[in-house]
């Protein structure tokens, strides 16, 4: 079953299990991850995966974590979240930049 999530006028979507899942392994809400969209110096990158072209973002979430997410482009305007957990330090070479 599918959650639908508005952030500063974006529309997301997670799979409720997935996201519990997620809070479980990582403690990263999908609601926080969601957060990440509105950092104005975000870093995108391709998290492609087995064919299917993924997106990450790394950026500071709403509780100032600095979070890789992974997700993909849904039903046009909408963003489906596949992961989130705290950013490597290679990712946050990456993000500094």
């Amino acid at each position: 079953m599918d959650r639908r999530y508005q952030a500063g006028g974006t529309d997301f979507v997670w799979n409720i299990a997935k996201a519990d899942e997620n809070r479980r392994k990582h403690g990263v809400s999908f609601e926080d991850a969601a957060s990440v969209f509105m950092d104005p110096l975000i870093a995108i990158m391709d998290a492609s995966r087995n064919a299917e072209a993924r997106h990450a973002v790394v950026g500071f979430d709403q509780r100032a974590r600095l979070l890789f997410v992974v997700y993909v482009d849904f039903e046009d305007a909408c963003i489906r979240l596949i992961s989130a957990r705290l950013a490597s330090s290679i990712e946050e070479e990456i993000y500094a930049q």
